[in-house]
């Protein structure tokens, strides 16, 4: 499942924790990258185990259009703003991942977090998406589509190969499809770290990083042998021959490890091993709280819609829709209060 969603199960008794179920569950889970453990957990208990790395973004990027334009590397959103009109004069843009579709909250997750912003206050207590950081985070993700013209909708892939993106940003799978799909580009791209934010002199390049998660369910009566399972399957020679399997028998599939050991053994070029390292190492994803992913997200999407299609000044349209969000986070600690003092007290046990 998607990791948000086994806390959604975990809080109500279906799948158990864990990490106070099995004393060997830190050991087991030690080289898996960390970030997804975010979503995964709630109030110190662990419900599920991701085993690939197949939702970490990067960019792509037309190494040759670039050239051609005196154009070096994209480093900072700042960069991006500079490279912009010269680009789009000559008829090439640039595309966030979810372009404007139901799933833009991870590029607007990508701006808050590289301001130091996030969906909940560290308390979990509150909506995080009316604090200045991340008010910041979103004015500068409307903005890169209200004043700088970015690529509102098009298909990736093939307006990447006929030059009209210069770059855009994707998860994993789409390296491969790029190879797959159009070997004529050999040698005039390259997938890169996602463009990054300084704040307080350093560099911060946060972008969503996610993994398909196992959990196990409380009624089942074989939960050693799941765990024996998981811990099977996130092992480094299992996740190095998942990998590999895939990759040759699979025309435009990749699968990357969760384990960052076999993520260097995996059969592409080191230069490109190096950047998915990095993006898991530096990302982040969604951290857990009461209100379910879907309805959390959507407020990210109003107010993107309202900002850039409606011209809604960013932090209004924010504020409004955090003004929702804290309604519905009270509302999910009043119905989730019995099932929170019961997790709390079998953590105790």
């Amino acid at each position: 499942m998607g990791p948000l969603f086994a806390p959604e199960l975990g809080i109500r008794g279906a799948v158990i924790d864990l990490r106070a179920t099995f004393p060997d569950f830190d050991e087991v889970v030690k080289n898996l990258y960390p970030a997804v453990f975010r979503s995964l957990s709630y109030q110190g208990s662990v419900f599920g185990v991701h085993f690939d790395a197949n939702f970490a973004m990067t960019g792509f990027q037309r190494d040759d259009i670039l050239q051609q334009h005196g154009i070096g590397s994209l480093d900072t959103w700042d960069d991006v703003r500079k490279a912009l009109p010269k680009l789009q004069a000559n008829g090439s843009n640039l595309s966030l991942a979810w372009q404007l579709t139901t799933d833009l909250y991870e590029d607007v997750n990508m701006f808050m977090w590289q301001h130091g912003g996030d969906d909940y206050t560290p308390d979990l207590k509150a909506s995080g998406y009316d604090q200045p950081e991340a008010i910041r985070g979103f004015t500068e993700y409307v903005e890169l589509y209200t004043k700088h013209g970015i690529d509102r909708a098009s298909p990736q892939i093939q307006a990447f190969a006929d030059g009209s993106l210069f770059y855009f940003i994707q998860q994993p799978p789409w390296y491969s499809n790029l190879l797959v799909a159009h070997p004529q580009l050999q040698g005039k791209w390259s997938v890169v770290q996602v463009p990054g934010t300084v704040r307080d002199g350093v560099l911060h390049r946060e972008s969503s990083v996610a993994g398909n998660a196992l959990a196990i369910f409380r009624s089942s009566n074989m939960k050693e042998e799941a765990w024996s399972f998981i811990k099977w399957i996130i092992s480094e020679p299992i996740q190095v021959e998942i990998a590999k399997r895939t990759l040759a028998s699979s025309a435009g599939r990749l699968v990357l490890p969760a384990d960052l050991n076999a993520l260097a053994k995996v059969d592409l070029p080191e230069r490109d091993i190096e950047v998915y390292k990095k993006a898991l190492a530096e990302g982040t994803t969604s951290i857990y709280g009461l209100v379910a992913p879907r309805h959390r997200r959507r407020y990210l999407q109003f107010a993107a819609e309202e900002a850039i299609l409606l011209n809604v000044s960013p932090e209004e349209a924010l504020v409004k829709y955090a003004e929702e969000h804290n309604f519905e986070i009270k509302k999910k600690e009043v119905e989730y209060a019995r099932f929170i003092q019961k997790l709390l007290e079998e953590q105790r046990k």
